[in-house]
């Protein structure tokens, strides 16, 4: 699976150097339990072994650091999820989510962010990015990971679920700049942002969806992005 969708249909593949070394990593292990602890061989086998590590560390992060910088540098504006990526890292994907390594994604994303002048902003984590239509504002089921289409029970619209999200985090992330109140990021108070109520979260406000989401202004142009499962 990719890394990120972006919103312009971009799908962006993270190295998983993890993935790709572990078979190294397990080969170069076996070793130092034949081999007595503190001597010599022993040594010498767990320093091969760390320095495979470190260059699968590097590959990741020398990945990471390209991806946010190019991102910082063009956008002036980035849309995400604030995903959990301890409770990620808890379930059957955990290998996966410490290989391509979103924590420090976000990280180096928020102080490139600074760095640079985009605005980083994040939807909550109970915002409905994948089974809230975002042509209608319809709430369909929820989803699981093996179907990777968006299919709206309401308007019949038909698209790949992360190109869905993404497309909703971006149209977020422009409402809640474009917002009389001046939202902060990941605010609900800015028009046309999916309003929330005791029920859950709704349609985007029509009163000011259509110039909000629209927009395409230098000041508020960006992409929305999606962490894929």
């Amino acid at each position: 699976m990719s890394f990120l969708a972006l919103s312009d249909g971009t799908r962006i593949e993270a190295p998983k150097p993890l993935a790709r070394g572990l078979r190294g990593l397990r080969r170069r292990s076996r070793p130092l339990f034949r081999k007595r602890k503190g001597s010599r061989n022993h040594r010498q086998a767990s320093l091969r072994r760390a320095k495979l590590h470190r260059r699968i560390k590097n590959i990741r992060r020398d990945f990471l650091h390209k991806i946010t910088t190019a991102l910082a540098k063009t956008q002036s504006a980035i849309g995400g999820e604030d995903l959990s990526g301890k409770a990620l890292a808890r379930g059957r994907l955990s290998r996966s989510v410490a290989d391509v390594g979103w924590g420090m994604f976000r990280r180096m994303l928020e102080y490139k962010g600074q760095w640079y002048g985009a605005r980083l902003i994040l939807a909550p984590r109970d915002f409905p990015s994948t089974p809230l239509g975002s042509r209608c504002g319809h709430r369909n089921g929820r989803l699981p990971l093996s179907q990777r289409v968006f299919r709206c029970a309401a308007c019949g619209l038909e698209m790949d679920r992360d190109l869905h999200a993404a497309i909703h985090l971006r149209l977020y992330g422009l409402a809640a700049l474009n917002g009389p109140t001046g939202s902060s990021p990941g605010g609900d108070a800015g028009r046309g942002v999916p309003s929330r109520s005791k029920t859950g979260w709704g349609a985007p406000d029509p009163s000011g969806g259509g110039t909000a989401f629209g927009s395409r202004k230098p000041e508020v142009a960006g992409h929305g992005f999606r962490p894929v499962e």
